[in-house]
């Protein structure tokens, strides 16, 4: 290598860490701001019992008053409450039981991955959640799996001061609904 060559090298590595350092000085502002908005994602799921029944788009109150909306017309797949969360978590969600029909393993419960996005700004807290679900059906000849997709849902700001349960997704097929919330840490 010539001099030439090692000095063209050496001001393209110093061009490399200075645009690396600029875009970390951008960077920083939004990465402080989201470090302090921490926070738990809960999210329920249930299966219609009663096939005329409609799930409403949001639903407010406790988790008390959330069973007590869906009572007897819906049963509970899973609820959770997460550890706190940071911006670009993956929540990962299992629930499911294996077991040997004629011969055969098989599967049937709810799994699920989410992606958790802090989307505030200077004036509001919001929160968004993206996603896929495996419905898995124990069948004798093995697992059916039923592939469900969250697109990207916003859900309510923390400040309202009280749970706001967003429907992220309804497969109105299996009669399967998800809904997402979140609380401050």
């Amino acid at each position: 290598m010539t001099i030439d060559e090692r000095e063209a090298e050496m001001k393209l590595r110093l061009l490399k860490t200075l645009i690396a350092l600029w875009v970390a000085s951008i960077m920083m502002p939004v990465i402080s701001a989201e470090a302090d908005e921490l926070v738990r994602l809960n999210i329920a799921a249930f299966e219609k019992r009663d096939p005329n029944y409609e799930f409403d788009s949001i639903i407010t109150g406790t988790y008390a008053q959330l069973f007590e909306q869906v009572q007897g017309k819906a049963d509970v797949i899973f609820l959770n409450r997460t550890p706190v969360l940071k911006n670009g978590d993956v929540v990962n969600l299992q629930l499911d039981a294996l077991r040997m029909a004629q011969g055969n393993l098989s599967n049937g419960g709810l799994n699920c991955q989410f992606g958790f996005t802090n989307e505030s700004d200077e004036d509001s807290q919001f929160y968004s959640i993206a996603g896929m679900c495996n419905i898995m059906y124990a069948e004798d000849e093995g697992t059916r799996k039923v592939r469900l997709i969250i697109k990207r849902s916003m859900l309510s700001d923390v400040n309202y001061g009280m749970n706001v349960w967003m429907k992220v997704y309804e497969d109105k097929t299996a009669g399967v609904v998800i809904y997402g919330d979140v609380d401050p840490k």
